[in-house]
């Protein structure tokens, strides 16, 4: 068994293969399930490599950037025993998407020199805003990534999410502008929308502020062009679609910095206030009910202020805060 996720890894590093199997391995990667395993194969996979660099010529620059940010999330996790293996491996499978979708951006350049990526990345408890070479502006929010080349050329403009954002675009006609992440694309001309894909969510979205976008998603065969005030959200584990028509101020407001929960599980809460707060988050999944509440919290709410409410709405759990840790048990 060992032997065989040390093969499908060091597969996946060393050789080319489709973009399609590409994504499957991610979404392979990113299951808990024989987590431990993965880990090890990740990290033998390091050990060999590093023992073997000056003499390995086929390996790219990417991939040992990659290969690095997973090594050091895995001492990490090896070192805090409380970290949430299925967080961390959510997170691992994010950083070698980096690479993969840079690959992407070289293979699909035309013959031209290819232009350098940078790599703007929003830490825990952050929010960052950028300008585009195009004049594009972009809003991120906390543990999002975005990469972009230094100039934009050629028939259209792309850029590779993995998170959230609001994208306000610069108007050209002659060249789209390309938003794309591991499971969907969204094109557009000149128009302001809002796209949230972090890595472990169950559903991605794209909400259309002004303007016009087109959504394409991999495993759906048409497009879907979205008009003002609609989102389209996408359900990864189910590959189904829906249109709704949501409170705009609700889609923007991490943008003010306000949090907002509508019929939102335990579970879910946690793992946006793990985004939003620089603290671990430590609990038995198993003790967190299905049920499923509202909140909204202003901009600047402490993490203290946030879970007192949340302890007396659900009066199902405790909480206690000790450095940089948060612990949540049931009653």
């Amino acid at each position: 068994m060992e032997n065989y996720f040390n093969r499908i890894v060091e597969l996946f590093v060393k050789s080319d293969v489709s973009p399609s199997l590409q994504a499957d391995f991610y979404r392979w990667l990113a299951d808990e399930k024989f987590s431990r395993k993965k880990e090890e194969a990740l990290y033998n996979l390091w050990e060999k490599m590093t023992e073997n660099r000056d003499t390995e010529s086929d390996t790219s620059v990417d991939t040992w950037a990659s290969l690095a940010k997973v090594n050091k999330r895995i001492r990490e996790s090896q070192g805090n025993a409380h970290r949430k293996l299925l967080r961390f491996w959510q997170i691992s499978a994010a950083c070698l998407i980096i690479a993969f979708i840079s690959t992407l951006y070289f293979t699909h350049t035309t013959k031209r020199e290819a232009a350098d990526l940078i790599e703007q990345y929003v830490p825990i408890a952050g929010m960052g805003h950028l300008t585009l070479p195009d004049g594009t502006e972009v809003q991120m929010n906390s543990t999002a990534t975005l990469l972009y080349p230094e100039q934009f050329s050629g028939k259209n403009r792309s850029v590779y999410l993995i998170g959230e954002a609001n994208f306000k675009v610069a108007r050209n006609e002659k060249m789209p502008f390309i938003v794309k992440s591991n499971d969907f694309q969204v094109t557009a001309l000149g128009t302001e929308f809002n796209l949230r894909a972090y890595p472990g969510d169950s559903t991605l979205s794209a909400t259309l502020l002004s303007g016009s976008v087109e959504v394409k998603f991999n495993n759906l065969t048409s497009a879907q062009i979205l008009k003002p005030n609609e989102q389209l959200t996408y359900n990864i584990f189910t590959k189904t679609e829906s249109i709704h028509h949501p409170d705009i101020s609700e889609v923007t407001a991490w943008q003010r910095g306000e949090l907002i929960f509508k019929s939102t599980s335990l579970g879910e809460i946690i793992t946006v206030l793990e985004r939003r707060y620089p603290y671990s988050f430590v609990y038995a999944l198993s003790s967190l009910k299905e049920d499923k509440y509202t909140f909204r919290f202003k901009e600047n709410t402490s993490l203290t202020e946030v879970m007192d409410i949340i302890v007396r709405v659900s009066g199902s759990i405790k909480y206690r805060i000790e450095d940089d840790k948060c612990y949540i048990t049931s009653i």
